[in-house]
């Protein structure tokens, strides 16, 4: 595998990208041709338009910029031009992420969640549970979150996190992002995406998100008859490695993946029982058993996405339908006329809803909403109604949106 090629709006990003990897001759080009040249000539290209590398002739593009209208475009364009497309702007994937699966089939390539971020290692946990016979409860992630953080801006997301101010500047970090991992936003974007791959669906809106140490959560993730959280079986949900009054926990699993799995078969929970406490935690004599991943490495671990399609047309992870949506509530109250700037922001907290609910109540996708104006007042937890906006129909995100929507056979 190898670079050929990197597009950013601030070119010298991607070169100093290639020239940390030490890879010798780079050149800026402005089209899919000359892009091309510069790769067939054994130098490795930079482009300020996404859509020039999208159009060229590579084997797979990885689509990272985090923008879901502009992820959106390039992976469309992609797959429209034959390439397979490895997905990390999952804000974009939630939205519109089952058609543009479904379009890159129709012509014979692949749309795959990256491997190493959240989503598609929880998907294969969940291929795997399936594949050796156990049924699979819950499943999720690890995240510092408490309840007050949905209210949080990015004026002071650094200090909630305990950057100091050289190490935000020496590193660029976005405020908007970092706030959008606490605020609940995060977790429930990629969340959907796990729920559009496998079926699993949220239990509660918004999830549960208890804080829980690593052999406490088979106890928090089963059935409320049998001592747990859940109203049902089947759900995607996240175990917060914060406190409710914001203390660390102690063995929490704030940077891995996890599914609580059960079977009806009493000879396979005796034996899973055995290994209770030794690195597999178990509930109810066995019943209910904890799967997990301590670490995530995003970015990477993205290769072995990019391997999987060129090698095997097979993605790492891939939406199939929309069982799961990500919706906006407000942060405070606010006032009609006023402009959405959507998760992480100042204005909305993004939170998981079932599909069904979010449609019958009319629900707007949350990343439909940033830069849309408020028609009405929205008071302060209220999800955003599309009656209560005006959103920009002109947008690719949502007319690639209103074609899933129109397409009968998704």
């Amino acid at each position: 595998m190898q670079t050929a090629a990197i597009a950013d709006l601030e070119v010298d990003k991607a070169v100093d990208a290639f020239n940390g990897a030490d890879v010798g001759d780079i050149k800026q080009v402005d089209d899919p041709d000359a892009l091309e040249a510069t790769i067939a000539d054994g130098m490795r290209a930079v482009t300020d338009d996404g859509i020039v590398l999208a159009e060229s002739d590579v084997d797979v593009v990885v689509e990272a910029t985090g923008i879901p209208e502009v992820g959106a475009r390039h992976a469309y364009t992609a797959i429209m031009d034959k390439k397979h497309v490895v997905m990390v702007t999952v804000e974009a994937d939630t939205v519109v992420g089952p058609i543009l699966a479904k379009l890159a089939d129709r012509v014979g390539v692949t749309y795959s969640m990256a491997y190493g971020d959240q989503p598609a290692l929880i998907a294969e946990l969940y291929d795997w549970a399936q594949t050796v016979g156990l049924d699979v409860v819950a499943a999720g992630k690890g995240n510092p979150f408490i309840n007050e953080y949905k209210y949080g801006t990015p004026d002071d997301v650094f200090e909630r996190w305990g950057f100091d101010k050289k190490f935000v500047e020496e590193n660029h970090l976005n405020p908007y992002m970092y706030n959008s991992f606490l605020d609940g936003t995060k977790v429930a974007v990629e969340m959907c995406a796990v729920a559009n791959a496998t079926g699993l669906k949220p239990d509660v809106s918004g999830m549960h998100i208890p804080a829980a140490e690593l052999e406490e959560i088979p106890k928090r993730m089963r059935p409320q008859e049998d001592g747990g959280l859940l109203e049902n079986s089947g759900v995607v949900d996240t175990i917060s490695s914060l406190n409710p009054d914001g203390s660390e926990i102690k063995n929490d699993i704030e940077f891995g993946v996890w599914i609580v799995t059960t079977t009806p078969n009493e000879g396979v929970r005796e034996y899973l029982n055995q290994y209770g406490g030794s690195g597999m935690y178990v509930a109810n004599a066995g019943k209910y058993q904890l799967f997990y991943r301590p670490f995530h490495l995003p970015g990477t671990e993205t290769s072995v996405s990019v391997a999987s399609a060129a090698l095997r047309n097979e993605p790492t992870g891939v939406p199939k339908q929309h069982v799961a949506e990500v919706v906006g509530a407000a942060k405070r109250d606010l006032s009609a006329g006023e402009e959405l700037d959507g998760g992480g922001g100042y204005t909305v907290y993004g939170m998981i809803e079932d599909a069904e609910t979010a449609t019958r109540s009319n629900y707007v996708p949350l990343e439909l909403l940033e830069g849309a104006t408020l028609v009405s007042d929205v008071e302060k937890d209220t999800i955003v109604t599309a009656d209560d906006v005006q959103l920009d129909q002109e947008s690719f995100l949502y007319r690639l949106r209103m074609l899933e929507e129109s397409d009968k056979t998704l």
